[in-house]
C-alpha cells in the first residue's frame, strides 16, 4: 500500500483501528508512514503516547470528549471531523487552540457525513468557522458501499463515481479554499482501484490483515489474509459433523457472510502447524456462535482426527472486530504484539 501510495502520488495516512497496535505502528513507520487516522480519541491518546504527532480522528466529533480534545491539540497535530452546523458553533465556543478539521461527507454508505452534493449545508460549517480556532483542511470520506461490492470490476465503478464526487467537490471549494485536500478511507478502493486523480490521501485500515469479506470482494487473496485466532475445541459430535469450541462473538465478533447454499457462517476453519496455517478446509465453517461458544460444521474425514483439547485456526470474516475482540496477538515468530489497552 506504500509504494502504490508513492506511485499514485497521495499520502498514505493509514487507519489503525484495525490493529490498534504500538507495535504495528513501527512496521508503518519502517515504511515511510508519518501520519496516521484513529477512530476515537482513546485511540489518539494511546498512539500520541508512542510518538505518533499527526493524528486525524475520523469520526464524528464527540462534544463530550472536549476536555480531552483540548489537551490533545496541546500536544499534536490534531485533524478531527466537523460533521454538521451544531457541532462547529459548540467547538468555536469550547476550543482553545487551533485545531484542523475534515467535513466529513457521505458518498453514497449511508452512515455519517454531509451528502457530498449537498454543498449548502457544508457552507453553513464554513460560515461558522470563519474566524475560529477550526482551521478548514478539506473533505473526507469512507465509501463503506465498497464493501457490498460482489466483484473488483464492481469495486472499481463504485470508485469512479465516489472519486467524481469528490473531485466535484473540490472544484466547488477550491476557489474560497485553494489548499484544500481530499481524503479517501475504505480498503477496496485503495486496494484495488489505480486511479487516485483529485486524491490527495488515503486512509485504508483493514488492509494490514485483510479478511474473508475483503477476499470475497477480491481485493486480496485468500493466503494474504494475515490473522488468524486459535481457539480450543470443548466438545465434538460426530453425530452431526459439529465441535464446540470456546469462541464466541466476545471473541471474533458477530460479522457473517452468506455461503453457496444461503446459510450464514463466522470464519473459516484452518489447521494451525507450529508456525503457520493452512489452507482453508474445505467444506467447514463457523456455523453458529453465542456469546462464547462457536460451533464449526466440518467434513467427516476432518471430524475422524479432531479430539476435544485440539486447537483450531479462525479467519475471520472481518479482521476490524477479530482483532480487538481477540485481545491479545502473537506474531507467527511468538512475538507479542503490544496493544492498546482495552
Amino acid at each position: 500500500m506504500a509504494d502504490k501510495a508513492k506511485k499514485s502520488h497521495v499520502e498514505l495516512i493509514p487507519h489503525f483501528k484495525t490493529h490498534q497496535s504500538a507495535t504495528v505502528g513501527e512496521w508503518f513507520r519502517e515504511k515511510g508512514v508519518k501520519a496516521i487516522t484513529v477512530t476515537s480519541v482513546k485511540m489518539a491518546e494511546y498512539f500520541a503516547g508512542y510518538g505518533w504527532n499527526d493524528i486525524t480522528i475520523a469520526f464524528p466529533t464527540n462534544i463530550l470528549e472536549i476536555e480531552k480534545i483540548n489537551k490533545l491539540a496541546e500536544r499534536i497535530d490534531l485533524k478531527i471531523f466537523v460533521n454538521s452546523e451544531e457541532t462547529a458553533v459548540l467547538l468555536k465556543t469550547e476550543l482553545n487552540t487551533s485545531v484542523k478539521f475534515y467535513i466529513e461527507v457521505d458518498v453514497g454508505d449511508g452512515r455519517s457525513g454531509i451528502n457530498a452534493e449537498n454543498s449548502s449545508a457544508i457552507s453553513k460549517i464554513l460560515e461558522v468557522t470563519r474566524g475560529s480556532n477550526l482551521l478548514f483542511l478539506g473533505f473526507y470520506t469512507h465509501a463503506g458501499h465498497t464493501y457490498n461490492a460482489s466483484s473488483p470490476q464492481e469495486v472499481v465503478k463504485i470508485a469512479e463515481k465516489v472519486n467524481e464526487k469528490l473531485r466535484s467537490l473540490k472544484r466547488h471549494f477550491r476557489k474560497e479554499f485553494p489548499h484544500l485536500k481530499i481524503g479517501l478511507g475504505d480498503t477496496p478502493s485503495c486496494s484495488i482501484h489505480e486511479d487516485f486523480e483529485g486524491i490527495d490521501s488515503i486512509h485504508p485500515g483493514n488492509f494490514v490483515y485483510y479478511d474473508i469479506v475483503q477476499h470475497r470482494i477480491g481485493a486480496s487473496a485468500i493466503d494474504e489474509i494475515a490473522i488468524c485466532l486459535a481457539v480450543p475445541v470443548v466438545a465434538v459430535h460426530p453425530e452431526r459433523n459439529e465441535v464446540v469450541v470456546h469462541s464466541g462473538w466476545v471473541h471474533q465478533g458477530k460479522d457473517s457472510l452468506i455461503d453457496s447454499e444461503g446459510k450464514a457462517f463466522y470464519g473459516l476453519i484452518v489447521h494451525l502447524t507450529e508456525n503457520n496455517w493452512s489452507a482453508p478446509i474445505p467444506g467447514a465453517q463457523v456455523s453458529k456462535i453465542s456469546q462464547e461458544h462457536g460451533v464449526f460444521n466440518l467434513p467427516g474425514d476432518v471430524m475422524n482426527d479432531i479430539k476435544v483439547g485440539d486447537v483450531l485456526g479462525i479467519l475471520p470474516v472481518h479482521a476490524c472486530a477479530t482483532a480487538v475482540m481477540m485481545g491479545e496477538i502473537y506474531t507467527l515468530e511468538g512475538e507479542r504484539l503490544t496493544m492498546m489497552p482495552r
